[in-house]
């Protein structure tokens, strides 16, 4: 989409248009188009400038929010701008809304706590899978009084250690994908004792299959040696961290495993990268989270979704206060929706815990492959 498309495309019907919201991050502005009707490939003309919608590139299922990361001396306050997208994904019209920019920002805060669903737990199970590792299933309901359904992993890393799971338990970065009970399995053959599992990296479910962040596996790189995403990690010597190779380029080379998220939630004890005005961030998804606490103890939490008599999800927030409940001081999400998966050894094998949910089929309990996943294993 060029400049001069602004001017020759055709004009969106108003009705399409449901609101625009602002919100002050630092240098910059995050303008946000809420539509009606779904559009493709957005773009805003502010002032002499065409910026690229920042969410609706990595996220299918909403076409209805666009976001534009504008610079606050580059926003025309009080005058107009220019929103131009496409009305379907292929072959599509060009259509172009103007809009006037007398913004009423928004307040982070407010926001915070609009997103917080008020989940509180009323039973909860709880068993030992091994020495340093328990399971808890925590049955909860939101402030509307609906279920939400909160799986947990609680190990000691002076007990058990940390693997990363991938396609044949190999190291191809591209064009493989498997389920978490078969990554188990491949593990298991090649003569890891594995106790636990939970789904990791974001990944390219609809082109390569590789994954978005970093992947080590046996302290070698398998993707993504220069990505800045956050990950969880262990070093050679065991020690589990939270981190970026962003801030930390030095674990390049002490890393045994790692596996990336996509945002680091909760850091230092306080929210962060929580995605104000975010559908990715305040709709109610199942969502994976990996997270430490102070003294070290490694958190892995699997929250069910998108079956409303069962479980209603958990918005990012959501996440943030969970994990703060259970002490966590360092947090990131993981792949969530469809990929969240919760898997424990038993006395006769392995045992789904979770109750995975596709977006179009969430009725059927699909195990989607994905490109890695965080064992728990023995120490031997």
């Amino acid at each position: 989409m060029q400049k001069s498309d602004f001017f020759t495309a055709q004009r969106m019907d108003p009705e399409d248009l449901d609101s625009v919201e602002y919100l002050r991050q630092g240098a910059e502005i995050k303008v946000v188009v809420h539509l009606q009707c779904a559009y493709f490939e957005a773009r805003l003309l502010a002032g002499e400038t065409v910026y690229a919608d920042t969410f609706n590139d990595r996220e299918p299922y909403d076409a209805l929010t666009h976001i534009f990361c504008v610079p606050q001396d580059a926003l025309p306050i009080g005058g107009t701008m220019r929103f131009a997208a496409l009305d379907s994904a292929v072959n599509g019209d060009l259509c172009v809304a103007q809009l006037s920019c007398t913004p009423q920002f928004a307040d982070p805060d407010a926001l915070f706590a609009a997103y917080n669903s008020g989940i509180e737990p009323m039973q909860t199970v709880s068993e030992r899978i091994a020495s340093g590792l328990r399971y808890s299933h925590l049955q909860c309901m939101d402030r509307e009084n609906r279920p939400v359904q909160v799986f947990l992993l609680e190990a000691d890393p002076h007990s058990v250690r940390f693997y990363t799971g991938t396609p044949d338990d190999g190291y191809a970065a591209r064009g493989c994908c498997a389920t978490v009970p078969e990554m188990i399995e491949t593990a298991c053959a090649h003569g890891q004792n594995v106790l636990a599992a939970v789904n990791a990296d974001f990944f390219d479910m609809f082109g390569d299959n590789s994954p978005s962040g970093l992947c080590v596996k046996n302290g070698r790189v398998v993707a993504n040696g220069e990505s800045v995403r956050p990950f969880f990690g262990v070093l050679a010597d065991g020690t589990p961290v939270i981190t970026s190779l962003g801030e930390r380029p030095e674990l390049r080379d002490q890393l045994d495993h790692a596996a990336a998220g996509l945002q680091w939630i909760l850091r230092d004890g306080a929210p962060y990268q929580w995605g104000p005005l975010e559908p990715f961030a305040y709709v109610r998804h199942p969502r994976t989270a990996a997270g430490l606490r102070a003294d070290g103890t490694v958190l892995l939490m699997v929250v069910d979704g998108r079956i409303p008599d069962y479980s209603n999800g958990a918005t990012l927030v959501d996440l943030i206060v969970l994990m703060q409940r259970f002490g966590a001081v360092q947090a990131i999400n993981l792949d969530g929706g469809g990929s969240s998966i919760l898997y424990t050894r038993t006395s006769d094998g392995y045992r789904l815990r979770t109750n995975p949910a596709d977006l179009y089929r969430p009725t059927e309990k699909l195990i989607r492959p994905c490109f890695d996943c965080i064992l728990i294993t023995a120490c031997e």
